[in-house]
């Protein structure tokens, strides 16, 4: 199986340099059996994905963080080519959920694992995530395949604020590595209230039509963590068949932050102010004068009204070992 190393080339200078030296040394031993793309342009991973899902008997590996998983991820959604992942980026949420620490830690043991063929490929969930706007018209540029975290409210506010603080800051790694933590303190005490409603088919048994219409955050998940290490979905598994969501209602200030730090920790589940629940498709609808915003992936979307529908198998992922 010929191996094709899709590498963001704005990955985490330190990780990047680690990953070149192991990739160089193995490609040595190994002559003929791979290739590098370093990505020159926004959407340029997706692109040579795409090309590649077109090849027979290729293993197609995402070199860097969530984004470029992602963009891989969609390109290869539905086909038979199956997708690894090594590490290069800040939070690298959706490896937390696919593999130990050491390889989350050591691109080495993952590039060393890609050339021995040592993993199994396995059928995944993606979830499909459909955005209308308020006359029905399917919005194509906020409509993508999510493998990880979808979510709705706070969370994308948050975003925001930490993307803008590390392009105001793109060299400063203390920045990079708190942006997200200190981005969420700042909206939870200023914006944390979101006017939408959801309907869905609970595996609980509970009524599918959200009783509230005011909520803090809602997080569609396929795997369990985002944000550098939340944990909004402790149970969720990439292969079952299910979304698991978690909606949290918008509470008063100092319960806010005190579940802050259980959603931290995937402890937050049987709290009275949140709703965790699994389903395979969810409807989510503005109730305010607001389209909603949301972000899948870490990707930015928005939309009136929102779908989310878990579709069985969709990708194939190489797990190590």
């Amino acid at each position: 199986m010929k191996k094709l190393f899709i590498v963001n080339s704005r990955a985490d200078s330190k990780a990047l340099a680690r990953f070149k030296t192991a990739y160089s040394k193995c490609s040595e031993e190994n002559p003929g059996v791979s290739e590098i793309i370093y990505t020159e342009f926004a959407g340029h991973a997706g692109e040579a994905a795409a090309i590649a899902a077109k090849q027979d008997d290729v293993l197609v590996i995402a070199c860097g963080g969530d984004g470029t998983i992602h963009e891989v991820a969609n390109a290869l959604a539905e086909s038979k080519t199956p997708m690894a992942v090594i590490p290069l980026g800040t939070g690298n949420d959706f490896t937390r959920s696919v593999m130990d620490g050491n390889h989350r830690d050591n691109c080495e043991v993952c590039v060393s694992d890609i050339f021995s063929d040592n993993f199994k490929v396995k059928d995944s969930d993606m979830i499909k995530v459909t955005s209308f706007d308020r006359e029905g018209n399917k919005l194509d540029s906020s409509s993508a395949w999510c493998l990880n975290v979808a979510s709705i409210g706070l969370d994308t506010e948050v975003q925001l604020r930490a993307k803008g603080k590390v392009l105001a800051h793109p060299n400063s790694s203390f920045v990079r590595s708190t942006a997200y933590i200190t981005s969420a303190l700042g909206c939870i005490f200023n914006y944390r209230k979101f006017n939408f409603r959801f309907n869905t088919l609970r595996g609980d048994g509970k009524p599918n039509d959200s009783e509230k219409d005011v909520f803090t955050l809602l997080a569609v998940c396929n795997a369990s963590y985002y944000g550098d290490g939340f944990c909004p979905a402790p149970h969720a598994k990439i292969d079952d068949g299910l979304i698991n969501c978690c909606a949290i209602d918008a509470v008063a200030l100092p319960r806010a932050l005190y579940l802050l730090t259980k959603y931290k920790k995937g402890k937050h589940e049987g709290y009275k102010e949140i709703d965790s629940f699994v389903t395979t498709r969810i409807t989510v609808e503005s109730t305010g004068s607001r389209d909603l915003n949301g972000n899948y992936d870490g990707e930015d979307f928005s939309g009136h009204k929102v779908s989310f529908e878990c579709y069985p198998g969709a990708i194939r992922l190489a797990i190590y070992g």
